[in-house]
């Protein structure tokens, strides 16, 4: 991992939103930077719908492909049963409980200011109390591309 600006700023496409892959029920979310690509990463969010049993509490984590050099909390709280949450991950936000009800449900939580991942480098999901009744959607990454 190294910290913006390591090249040019013009070595850079403009900011972009990026979908990742949506991963089957009871599955975690997992995006790696593809081949000859760097990242400058601004956000990741994802949607997780909870049906009526599970409460989980995803942990976003980042690695180069083997080491974990980053974790954050999506939430100060478990995600309640029957419940759809946006969990959002940016730099300046604090972590926050789950607001709102039902299937309007937000929460937020920090992410490094300056990140920029090398091809390889993982961004993913570790969910405490995932099980059948969890059902991540296609996370969205806002990043600024650029070539290796």
């Amino acid at each position: 991992m190294t910290y913006f600006p390591a090249k040019r700023f013009s070595d850079y496409q403009s900011a972009k939103v990026v979908s990742g892959t949506n991963p089957a029920a009871n599955a975690e979310v997992s995006q790696t930077v593809p081949a000859g690509e760097l990242w400058l990463l601004f956000c990741v969010t994802v949607a997780c719908v909870q049906g009526g049993t599970q409460t989980p509490l995803p942990i976003l984590s980042i690695t180069d492909g083997t080491t974990k050099f980053f974790e954050s909390a999506g939430s100060t709280t478990v995600q309640a049963v029957s419940t759809t949450t946006q969990y959002t991950w940016a730099p300046g936000l604090v972590t926050s409980g789950q607001i709102g009800a039902t299937t309007n449900v937000h929460s937020f939580a920090p992410l490094p200011e300056g990140l920029l991942l090398e091809a390889g480098y993982v961004i993913a999901t570790t969910t405490i109390g995932i099980g059948a009744n969890t059902d991540y959607g296609a996370p969205a990454f806002f990043v600024v591309k650029g070539t290796a």
